[in-house]
């Protein structure tokens, strides 16, 4: 590994720490801050669910950390860490509906949910093996196959992460549509709601990036060998 690994290294993790930083201080912010309406997160899940029809689909207290929302299709539930899950706030809201936004996604049929579900196998496998083959890969150039299988393993998972970008953004406009027309947060509070939403979105820009830096660092580490 040389100096360039470890520059792409440290790029992606400092973009990576700014933009955790940036949602988790959106969030600490606007968690404070309650809503006029004074619906819990839980609320607001279960009133936009029942709006769309989506009367199948339950919405439950996680047990997890902070911002450990998830929406589980093959469990029909919308999981809520236990401060949206209670509070009337307005990253409360925000993260619930946003929730409920792949819940939406999912029974509308979505187009790059399918895609997404599609890569979903493929991604696990190549984030297990793909670092393992390229450091097997480099010890020879008899295994430059492994090496190539790396980078196309890599190649799935950076896919994958592009799918997950309208995917992610498509349940966050979903959920500012939503919840400033029920008027679940007033003109004063959609701001805050954008801002802590867009601040989540980052994180899977900053994944992209990560993982494209990686990426053309091994296809240029590749390129190098074939001339040598």
């Amino acid at each position: 590994m040389n100096l360039y690994y470890w520059i792409a290294i440290g790029i992606t993790a400092v973009i990576s720490m700014l933009a955790n930083s940036f949602v988790m201080r959106s969030y600490a912010q606007y968690k404070e801050i309650r809503t006029r309406s004074g619906l819990t997160g839980a609320q607001v899940a279960r009133k936009i669910l029942d709006d769309n029809g989506l009367h199948d689909v339950a919405v439950v207290r996680g047990s997890g950390g902070t911002l450990s929302d998830f929406y589980d299709p093959s469990k029909k539930i919308v999981s809520l860490s236990p401060d949206n899950y209670a509070n009337a706030s307005v990253a409360a809201s925000a993260v619930a509906a946003h929730e409920v936004g792949h819940a939406i996604q999912h029974a509308t049929g979505y187009k790059f949910i399918a895609l997404r579900n599609m890569l979903l196998k493929p991604t696990i496998i190549a984030s297990q093996f793909s670092q393992i083959a390229i450091i097997i890969g480099l010890t020879s150039t008899a295994l430059t196959g492994l090496f190539d299988l790396g980078i196309i393993m890599i190649s799935i998972i950076l896919a994958f992460q592009v799918v997950t970008l309208p995917v992610e953004f498509n349940a966050s406009a979903r959920a500012l549509k939503i919840i400033k027309s029920d008027g679940i947060v007033d003109s004063s509070e959609y701001g805050g709601a954008q801002k802590m939403l867009t601040a989540a979105a980052l994180t899977y820009v900053a994944a992209v990036i990560g993982t494209l830096l990686n990426l053309l660092y091994f296809v240029m580490l590749r390129g190098s060998r074939n001339r040598d």
